[in-house]
């Protein structure tokens, strides 16, 4: 029996306690990683050890890579961005470069904050958010990223600066409403 990639990841997926579903812990933890054990298991109509042993197990399966604020950069004087990349297929050099420079922390060397890098599908192949505080510190980690990925280009990335962001990690902007700033005001009244 031959078994796909897709096969092996769910194996490694731990198993569903039969008590409450696995899913409400996770969902838990999405909403409010900051919860103890002992106010989710309250919630659920559990115990705190069981969902503290969730919890781990969750972590040690990497389904939870770990726990992060999420940060509004316009209030702390960032500017955030976006850089989107095409590129020629993944192969073992292409996918060392770009593994080596996120654990050689590049981007915290340039002083800009990594938010995300997406290997994705589409019109594009890597796609980076991060944050800096001036437009010359985000020039220049663009232009470093040009360079490292040179060879492996199809094209001149794009750089875009991010205006509004609806949602981020699965939380809903709470100033959400200052979208409305962004409709042109008509001259026509």
């Amino acid at each position: 029996m031959n078994i796909t990639g897709d096969q092996k990841l769910v194996s490694k997926v731990p198993k569903r306690n039969k008590s409450y579903h696995e899913d409400e812990v996770l969902e838990a933890l999405v909403k409010d990683p900051t919860r103890s054990a002992r106010e989710i298991a309250n919630r659920l109509g559990s115990y705190r050890q069981k969902v503290w042993r969730r919890k781990k197990e969750l972590e040690r399966h990497n389904v939870i890579w770990g726990y992060t604020a999420v940060v509004d950069e316009s209030k702390i004087n960032h500017v955030l961005y976006m850089v989107m990349l095409k590129m020629k297929p993944m192969n073992k050099e292409l996918a060392h470069l770009m593994a080596n420079r996120l654990l050689r922390h590049e981007p915290y060397k340039q002083k800009v904050h990594l938010i995300s890098a997406l290997y994705v599908n589409g019109e594009y192949d890597l796609i980076i958010k991060f944050s800096a505080h001036d437009h010359t510190t985000a020039r220049r980690y663009y232009d470093s990223l040009r360079v490292a990925y040179e060879k492996y280009l199809l094209a001149k990335p794009i750089i875009v600066d991010v205006n509004f962001q609806l949602v981020r990690e699965g939380k809903t902007n709470p100033e959400i409403k200052k979208l409305y700033d962004f409709v042109p005001i008509s001259t026509n009244s």
